[in-house]
């Protein structure tokens, strides 16, 4: 009986992290990430919308300033090299999301 509930249990959390996955999906694909140069040079990120996660979101700013960096230099180009790189980041925060990190 215990052993019964116990996988009824588990057999009901695996969708449910596939369901939280997707919607962090979704909410990473519509982000978009605007990049500024300071006064001194450093390179500063602002997001269009926050994916409800602190680490993805600044894997994100990473990422667009990293792109600048690598040489985009109009949106479109820091949007297409930021969109190239959403699905390891979105990878990454599968397996950190699956180990409990």
């Amino acid at each position: 009986m215990i052993l019964s509930l116990i996988l009824a249990f588990a057999v009901q959390e695996a969708p449910q992290d596939e369901l939280n996955i997707e919607v962090v999906g979704r909410r990473l694909a519509a982000i978009s990430a605007t990049v500024s140069q300071g006064a001194g040079g450093k390179l500063g990120c602002a997001l269009s919308e926050t994916s409800g996660y602190a680490k993805l979101d600044e894997q994100l700013c990473r990422t667009a300033t990293a792109c600048v960096r690598k040489g985009a230099r109009d949106s479109a180009g820091v949007k297409a090299c930021i969109d190239k790189r959403k699905p390891a980041l979105l990878a990454d925060f599968k397996r950190s999301w699956r180990t409990g990190q």
